[in-house]
């Protein structure tokens, strides 16, 4: 797939669509390491939003009683709300600032998780872990590593191809991992990403919106810089694909459990910093 020339155009999306049938994977990604999993298809879409601000919020919230404080890298604490309908589709930040959201696709090898929120770390930049609950729930230690630095969401509790379950199915992956968000980080997170999505721009089905809404996400968090890193291209295809990409407002897809990320992650903290583009998580992108 080829990558286009930068500046990307700022916007963010507010659509449903219907989902497709697709096998169950196990691997972490937007294509989820390399696995063959078809993007959701779009049925009847929403107008896309302005990139002034993502529209749907919620009228007078009610508080989910199941979520708890979410602590993120900043380390403040807030609820997550329940939304008076379907989540968001957001794929983009404003592009008012200089500003961009490194997200991660979290599980994998602890040796690599260690390097990477290490590099983060030194580098004084921030980042938001989709977590997978499975993954967490067997490594509770890696909250305490990683907060600080990461501002965790949902990435759901054990990586299906999400598309292809049925909205009961849905609703348990994602309340399981955000139970074990709840438990081992002190919040629920802000945000959801479906598993087994291969782009990062194309809407999730209407059922996927509205469950994820019902667990309490007001927003499912896509991307626009996919430099395809779990296809394990080599680091330097994967600075570069950034490098073409990344603008203002950009929200870059990485993942965990992958030797060419860590490898990159210098690099591409190099280039944010030539750019003037600064880290923060995706709460901040969105002024959430």
């Amino acid at each position: 797939m080829p990558v286009p020339p930068p500046p990307l155009t700022r916007r963010a999306f507010l659509v449903g669509g219907t989902a497709l049938a697709a096998a169950v994977v196990a691997g972490c990604s937007g294509g989820d390491d390399g696995a063959s999993s078809p993007s959701t298809a779009v049925g009847d879409q929403a107008a896309p939003t302005s990139a002034a601000g993502v529209t749907g919020e919620a009228a007078d919230p009610t508080t989910d009683p199941t979520a708890g404080p979410t602590n993120d890298a900043s380390g403040d604490a807030s609820t997550t709300a329940a939304p008076a309908g379907p989540a968001e589709f957001v794929v983009q930040g404003s592009g008012d600032d200089d500003v961009v959201a490194l997200t991660f696709h979290t599980n994998g090898d602890l040796d690599l998780a260690d390097r990477l929120i290490s590099t983060l770390a030194e580098r004084d930049a921030v980042a938001t872990s989709f977590m997978i609950g499975e993954w967490l729930a067997a490594n509770p230690s890696m909250a305490d590593r990683m907060a600080g630095t990461f501002e965790f969401a949902n990435h759901t509790w054990t990586h299906p191809t999400f598309s292809s379950l049925s909205a009961a199915q849905m609703a348990d992956e994602i309340g399981r991992c955000k139970e074990t968000l709840i438990e081992l980080t002190g919040g629920a997170g802000r945000f959801f990403r479906p598993s087994g999505v291969d782009d990062g721009t194309v809407p999730p089905a209407a059922t996927i919106l509205d469950v994820a809404g019902e667990a309490g996400y007001e927003v499912i968090l896509g991307w626009d810089v996919e430099p395809y890193d779990y296809r394990d291209p080599g680091a330097a295809a994967i600075e570069q694909a950034v490098r073409q990409q990344v603008g203002p407002g950009s929200v870059i897809s990485l993942h965990f459990g992958h030797p060419g990320t860590v490898q990159a992650l210098p690099a591409i903290l190099d280039l944010l910093d030539e750019r003037g583009l600064r880290t923060v998580t995706a709460s901040e992108l969105l002024g959430r």
